[in-house]
């Protein structure tokens, strides 16, 4: 049974690349992980698209607030090569951010990290995109299924997730440390990570011109394909297991400046506009005030200056 409020319309990969049909089914994988973080805020992105810039450490590029995210899919140099899906996700959830956020603020932090780590408890749910429940077919016909229903399945996705990786030592997107490996050469590496997606962020440096600009340049030649529909039975239980995700999950993350949040920290107030919690830690730098465009929230919010090692074992 369709669901008619697709969050994604539509997507744009460039067709004269080599492996094409490969760059538009990572879109939408790319699209399926982040839907449920999207539907519980009420996003939509009129198109997802890649783009092949010139910059060749600009990963993501967000068109007036959504209307289109660009996301870079293959290494600068090698049009074959696809970056791993991790960075994409992670490019993606960013410039997600600039939904509700202009300025890399520490509004902007906060919400971004959020994001992340919803993501990342998603993950350890069981959840692995559309058609996670059925390796890879969607779900069968019959008509909508109760949300009761949609709730035990998720469940059982996530026992069995659970299951799979007890005791493995793991981290989301990656393995584990290797012995004798140089933990603070894992965590520079994961520091750069994120820098390299901050850094790679269009909206930083570009006025609105020059984004429509880069956006119109580096997606020539690309190919409009609408999106299907969202399976209704996919999307509720995809939400059944958003909501299993529970409170801690979602707002303790793992790390936050080096080191795990206090119960302080964790204390937030709702923004109604933003439909996100903003953190205030005990110390570090202030978020920058806000512009009047910027529909930031008026309570303080984390700054994101300091370590931030989640995905510290990823590849």
């Amino acid at each position: 049974m369709p669901e008619h409020d697709a969050l994604i319309l539509s997507y744009s990969h460039l067709v004269d690349f080599p492996r094409a049909s490969d760059a538009l089914q990572i879109l939408k994988k790319v699209a399926s992980l982040v839907k449920p973080i999207m539907r519980a805020r009420g996003w939509k992105v009129r198109e997802l698209a890649e783009f092949y810039p010139d910059q060749a450490n600009l990963l993501g590029l967000n068109v007036n607030r959504g209307q289109r995210i660009l996301v870079r899919l293959r290494y600068p140099g090698d049009r074959s090569l696809f970056l791993p899906i991790e960075q994409v996700v992670d490019t993606m959830l960013h410039e997600l951010s600039h939904i509700v956020f202009g300025p890399h603020d520490g509004n902007f932090h906060a919400l971004w990290n959020q994001l992340r780590d919803e993501h990342e408890a998603l993950i350890r749910k069981g959840y692995t995109g559309e058609g996670f429940l059925s390796d890879g077919h969607r779900l069968g016909g019959g008509g909508r299924i109760p949300m009761q229903e949609a709730r035990r399945l998720a469940r059982a996705a996530a026992e069995k997730r659970r299951t799979l990786t007890k005791n493995s030592g793991k981290r989301l997107g990656g393995t584990g440390p290797r012995p004798g490996s140089d933990i603070r050469r894992t965590i520079v590496g994961a520091i750069e990570r994120r820098s390299n997606t901050l850094q790679g962020c269009g909206n930083m440096n570009h006025n609105d011109r020059e984004i429509q600009q880069i956006s119109e340049t580096a997606t020539r030649n690309g190919f409009c394909t609408q999106a299907e529909e969202d399976a209704a039975n996919e999307a509720a239980i995809a939400q059944a297991l958003w909501e299993l995700c529970s409170k801690s999950d979602r707002q303790w993350g793992w790390v936050r400046h080096g080191r795990l949040r206090t119960e302080k920290e964790q204390r937030a107030t709702s923004d109604p506009r933003a439909g996100i919690k903003t953190y205030a830690p005990a110390a570090g730098p202030k978020a920058r005030n806000p512009t009047a465009g910027d529909r930031s929230p008026t309570s303080p919010a984390s700054s994101a200056t300091g370590l931030d090692v989640r995905g510290l074992y990823s590849t």
